[in-house]
């Protein structure tokens, strides 16, 4: 009597042999080494392949307990189960497993009697009401979507075809059995049939997978008929065409030949459509197996001993050989599934070290006899996918066996989702790592160091290396935590100002990722200045402004309206004042609580913005509060519209200025609150205000420090100051990431930029408003004038001499506007309001790496600037008359760019030098002729010159020179007499003339 074969599962192996020879016959089925395997009551015959033999096995299993094994292995010479026996034994119970499918896919249903059914009438849907889910008119949307496998014919041929179903509802996309039972959803009547057909196939339930018929994947196929929802597995992005009835591309691998159509049909009919055997559910345990494709050499020899007789026609005879044999041999071939990997590299390949040093990292074996490297560990294999699958594909152009793709159809891939909803003006945003799976399991997977996880129905998800370390640095730059670990699923509440540095930040880890629109319309504009919406200035005024400057004036009025602050950090020159005004008027005319605009600038520039308000803005009413005659109420500043005030003065009257509520404040010159420790930045940082900019022409972004003081100015918390104790590398880091957020509010232009609309030569007035101390020596001076002229007079003197005292005294309150301390050695160099302009420019050019010609028409004021520049420690060279190789010092200057000034005196270098290493000219006291002033600034605006020149006069505001200015263009004649020394001799200008020019 024949015995039947015991079920050879894991516990009989391990009883039979010891769990350490069980995982060796584990790594010898899993590689494909067992040639054969049949049972001859009451022995277990097989053939095993080795590395240097094949190994023939008998397993006398006629009593369990004394199992008797014959194999010429060394340890079965010696009697004892050896791990070929057992995987001898592991791949029988695989081939009586596959016979049980086949078998169990066509038996008919007990108690059922075969009636004649039409073809049509097999292929109808059955008639019953859908278990799964709630059906509604109300409801939402539901699309389902259908994935067939690359190796549809052969799986046809075999009778059982995989196809995968997802549904489509909103914007998500979730297995189909993942649906909600408690949501109501509607679907067209072509895809109900569909889900009451996979009901009927499954037990009153919805499966993701199926396993199909021949005959009832053509059900499917007729259910959605014209339906263009069917899609191959390796292109989900494009559904595939139907051509009348006919599924381009399908139909012709899954058609029956006439006689098998009949037979097929008759069969299905007698199943009865509701009660067919249900197509089986893929599980992935410890192996995908039951979901691929059968192993060619295993049915060959299942057939070959009879196993299989009812259905071989269904199976290749052919004899098993290496997969990878039919691939290229100059390619990386890869070949395995969920629990074993083989790799073969292509031989003599130099490029291919380091591939071949991440396989022995990560634990492969090479094989001498086939060449190939072995990883037999499914832990080791899940997480080498996870890793390195992707590099494999992109990188290194890897070669994939169609075994392997059958295999990985049935793995997932964790992919970011991302997810955004309003707030009350903030948005909530959350990015997490495969959004339709179960958080908790996720986040066991990656405390126990797996790069995978497995749901409940068996589903092996891989949590890609990529998409993992994209989203670790998402979550740091967000957080702003260098430190943070890795966490699934991130959250966030943005403010404004982050929408568009973390937009920049989600565009990266997720192509094609589009924000809420209104999300879009608050950081569009500053991703795309271009784009900005234009401003409502006065036409007057925008008739004045250059396109960057209208470009500006957008960007500042956007951010405005956004309730943002920004840092206009134009280079010099390009009229960043202009800018602002226009900004101001644009919030005054909007405005309508009408709260006063305020400017803090250096003293020296008080006088400046004054002007120039004046001149672009005249209906704006203005107030300068600075001097000794400030505002000492708060009434009397809301009573304007422009308040002026310098950084001194606020520190003064910091209590008054806090007290107001100002609708924008800018502040000038950024530098003076660089150090957020500083009285300037804790003052003009108390101010209340709707908005708030910073003006500078020096780049900001160079210095992390800067950047907070600035930004906590601006936007109070937007940046972070690096908290605890970092590696050097984690404070480079922090660092860069932060500079990174500023950048989006930062809009600087430089010349070469606009460089196509500007003049090539910029001509700008600097006024400077002298302080207490020097506007008193001055008044003076002016005092003593007057009254020696007056002296004189009434004594009697001839015209010459009172003419020539006037010249003289003349000359000296000149000299009192350049610098006292020509006419008095004790007056304090803090003192001279030119001396800080100078300063303020210098630095400027010192940190966008421009470099400077200073002209003046006093030596000694000239000296006075050397003394100054050594001690800051500056390189400069120096000309005046007593100079005499001047074309070797110009030489010098051109040819070193570490020099960044270049002091002269007028009388000597205003011609006859070629100084185009320069692209600033500082005119320190004015020069009255001005065609002599143009050829001194031509030293450097000449052929040569690359770059657009600026040209800056200092001017000494409520001054003679201010006077004398207003009379250039009327007077250039009567100037000259008055202010060459040529013409001073001989001048025709009577004292009258001169004393009104006092006046």
């Amino acid at each position: 009597m024949n015995k039947p074969p015991p079920i050879f599962d894991r516990a009989f192996c391990i009883d039979l042999a010891g769990g350490q020879v069980y995982r060796q016959a584990e790594k010898l089925f899993e590689s494909q080494a067992v040639q054969s395997a049949s049972w001859v009551s009451p022995e277990l015959i097989g053939r095993v392949k080795g590395a240097a033999a094949t190994y023939e096995v008998q397993l006398n299993l006629r009593s369990t307990v004394f199992a008797e094994n014959h194999c010429n292995c060394p340890v079965g010479r010696k009697g004892k189960i050896c791990a070929h026996a057992i995987a001898v034994a592991l791949h029988y119970q695989a081939l009586a497993h596959e016979h049980e499918l086949q078998t169990e896919a066509l038996a008919p249903v007990d108690g059922d009697e075969p009636i004649g059914l039409s073809a049509s009438e097999a292929i109808a849907a059955p008639d019953t009401a859908l278990q799964s889910i709630l059906l509604s008119g109300d409801g939402m949307q539901l699309r389902l979507l259908v994935f067939l496998p690359p190796n549809l014919k052969e799986a046809a041929e075999r009778n059982a075809i995989v196809v995968k179903v997802d549904a489509a509802v909103g914007r998500e996309v979730v297995p189909l059995n993942q649906l909600n039972r408690s949501q109501p959803y509607q679907v067209c009547a072509a895809q109900e049939r569909v889900l009451r057909l996979i009901e009927s196939w499954c037990s009153g339930k919805l499966a993701a997978l199926l396993q199909l018929s021949r005959v009832q994947f053509v059900q499917l196929l007729e259910a959605l008929r014209s339906e263009p929802v069917i899609y191959w597995l390796k292109r989900p992005s494009e559904p595939i065409r139907w051509k009348g009835d006919h599924l381009v591309g399908v139909h012709e691998q899954v058609e029956l030949a006439p006689n098998e159509k009949q037979a097929a049909v008759a069969e299905e009919a007698a199943k009865r459509v509701d009660k067919s055997p249900p197509p089986r559910r893929i599980e992935l345990k410890a192996s995908l197996r039951e979901a691929s494709k059968p192993n060619p050499r295993r049915l060959a020899e299942a057939k070959a001993q009879g196993l299989f007789a009812t259905r071989a026609r269904d199976y290749p005879s052919v004899q098993s050989k290496d997969p990878m044999l039919d691939y290229p041999l100059n390619r990386i071939v890869v070949d395995g599934s969920a629990n074993y990997i083989a790799i073969r590299l292509p031989r003599n390949d130099d490029t291919i070290g380091p591939l071949r040093d991440r396989l022995k990292s990560e634990g492969f074996l090479l094989e001498p006899s086939n060449r190939k490297w072995w990883l037999r560990d499914r832990h080791k294999a899940l997480n080498f996918l996870a890793g390195y699958l992707h590099d494999l594909k992109t990188h290194w152009r890897a070669v994939f066996t169609d075994n392997f793709e059958a295999k990985l159809e049935l793995l997932q891939i964790a992919n970011i989702a991302i997810e955004t909803a309003e707030e009350n003006g903030s948005f909530r945003l959350q990015v997490s790592l495969s959004q339709n799976t179960d958080e908790v399991n996720l986040r066991k997977a990656i405390a126990t160091g797996r790069n995978y996880f497995e749901d409940a129905d068996g589903t092996i998800t891989l949590l890609e290396r990529h998409s993992v370390e994209r989203l670790h640095k998402v979550e740091k730059a967000i957080s702003g935590q260098v430190d943070r670990p890795f966490t699934p699923t991130f959250s966030k509440r943005l403010q404004c100002a982050e929408l568009l540095d973390v937009e920049d930040l989600l565009d990266e880890i997720c192509e094609g990722w589009q924000p809420p629109q209104a999300w879009q319309a608050r950081s569009q504009a500053l991703k795309q200045v271009g784009a900005l919406q234009p401003p409502p200035i006065q036409s007057s005024l925008d008739a004045a402004l250059r396109t960057y400057q209208r470009i500006g004036v957008a960007w500042l009025w956007h951010l405005y309206r956004h309730q943002l602050g920004g840092i206009l950090a134009d280079e010099m020159g390009l009229g960043k004042t202009l800018q602002a005004l226009a900004l101001i008027e644009c919030i005054r005319g909007e405005d309508t609580t009408k709260s006063p605009a305020l400017v803090v600038c250096p003293a020296s520039l008080v006088e400046n913005w004054m002007r120039e308000a004046s001149r672009f803005t005249p209906h704006l009413q203005l107030l300068k509060h600075h001097g000794s005659r400030r505002a000492k109420e708060s009434v009397v500043l809301e009573d304007a519209d422009l308040v002026i005030s310098s950084y001194g003065t606020l520190r003064q009257d910091a209590e008054l200025m806090s007290t107001m509520d100002w609708c924008v404040v800018i502040g000038d010159e950024a530098q003076h609150i660089k150090n957020r420790r500083s009285q300037n930045a804790r003052t003009l940082s108390s101010l209340h205000s709707k908005g708030r900019f910073l003006l500078t022409g020096t780049p900001v972004e160079n210095s992390l420090d800067d950047l907070l003081s600035l930004f906590s100015f601006l936007m109070p918390g937007y940046l972070q100051k690096a908290e605890g104790k970092l590696s050097q590398e984690d404070r480079i880091w922090h660092s860069q990431r932060q500079t990174q957020r500023a950048a989006a509010y930062i809009l600087r232009r430089t010349k070469k930029e606009v460089a196509p609309e500007l003049p090539d030569k910029i001509e700008k007035t600097f006024f400077c408003e002298m302080g207490a101390k020097q506007a008193r020596f001055y008044q003076d001076t002016l005092e003593k004038t007057r009254r020696e002229i007056f002296e004189m007079e009434m004594g009697g003197a001839n015209g010459g001499r009172v003419q020539f005292a006037a010249f003289k005294e003349l000359l000296r309150l000149r000299q009192a506007c350049v610098d006292p301390r020509i006419l008095d050695a004790t007056f304090a160099a803090s003192e001279s309001a030119k001396l800080a302009a100078f300063d303020e420019v210098l630095d400027e050019c010192l940190d966008v790496g421009s470099r400077m010609l200073v002209f003046s028409s006093f030596v000694s004021a000239l000296k006075l600037l050397a003394e100054h520049l050594k001690a800051k420690g500056h390189r400069f060279c120096y000309l005046d008359g007593s100079t005499r190789n001047r074309l070797a010092m110009c030489d010098t200057f051109n040819a070193d760019e570490e020099i960044p000034v270049f002091l002269i005196s007028l009388k000597a270098g205003g011609t006859g030098l070629n100084l185009t290493g320069a692209d600033t000219v500082i005119h320190y006291d004015p020069w009255w002729n001005p065609a002599a002033e143009a050829q001194a600034t031509d030293r450097a605006h000449r052929i040569g010159q690359q770059k657009v020149v600026t040209s800056i006069k200092l001017i000494a505001a409520n001054t003679v020179e201010e006077k004398v200015l207003e009379l250039q263009a009327k007077k250039a004649e009567l100037l000259t007499e008055l202010f060459e020394e040529s013409a001073a001799a001989n001048a025709t200008v009577n004292v009258e003339t001169i004393k009104e020019l006092l006046d």
